[in-house]
């Protein structure tokens, strides 16, 4: 939302394609109620064009365009390369920059998808489990013959409390990277967001939460070539 408002001033614009397609609930925590989503993007088959995506997103106030995730679970392996990828190209021939939330669990066309990218942002947490995750995602991105991407590790519900247990050298010890950004924990925040369907900046003006979310912002932006 927050790139999506800056990136508005500077008359372009952004899409989120919601790709979780048995979880995703990106445009239900953005009070968005579109009655379509990816599945009638598939079912357009050949005839998808930029007109039809356009006409297929739900518009946030933000200015943000979202696709939206099926309202009905699909089966993960019931999806093919071929057809997401061409709807993720036509969505980044129509909008200057688009996002595309994945699944957790790894399929062929994820990584396809995924081998696509300009910039992948690995979310973790400051624990051991969470780490050893990360870790053997980075692991099968390697195998896959990916080891160009650009990819960022994002510490989510971070306090640096967890610092004392967990040191930054022991996430590049076990990740092979350093941390790109932090997300503070802030729980009440950021439940209130969720739940109401808002921006975090709207249940409070000035947060840790919010100036992390700053950051991570402009870390994209910059990354992705757009000036702030």
């Amino acid at each position: 939302v927050r790139f999506a408002e800056r990136e508005a001033q500077a008359g372009r614009e952004a899409c989120l394609l919601d790709l979780d397609v048995q979880f995703g609930d990106a445009a239900f925590q953005l009070g968005l109620r579109s009655k379509l989503s990816l599945a009638d993007l598939l079912d357009a088959g050949s005839r998808l064009d930029g007109e039809m995506l356009r006409a297929m997103t739900s518009a946030h106030q933000s200015g943000l365009k979202v696709i939206s995730s099926p309202s009905e679970m699909m089966p993960l392996e019931g999806l093919t390369s071929e057809p997401l990828i061409e709807i993720v190209d036509i969505a980044t021939r129509e909008f200057d920059t688009v996002f595309v939330d994945l699944p957790a669990n790894w399929t062929n066309w994820s990584l396809s998808i995924l081998a696509r990218s300009d910039l992948v942002l690995l979310v973790t947490e400051l624990s051991v489990a969470s780490l050893n995750r990360a870790r053997r995602q980075l692991d099968l991105i390697y195998e896959q013959d990916l080891n160009n991407l650009d990819i960022r590790v994002v510490v989510n519900r971070y306090e640096k409390a967890l610092l004392r247990t967990i040191r930054p050298g022991d996430v590049r010890e076990a990740l092979g990277r350093d941390i790109a950004f932090t997300i503070a924990n802030d729980p009440a925040v950021m439940r209130a967001a969720t739940d109401q369907g808002v921006p975090i900046s709207e249940i409070k003006r000035k947060s840790a939460v919010g100036k992390d979310v700053d950051l991570l912002e402009a870390g994209v932006a910059g990354a992705l070539g757009w000036s702030r």
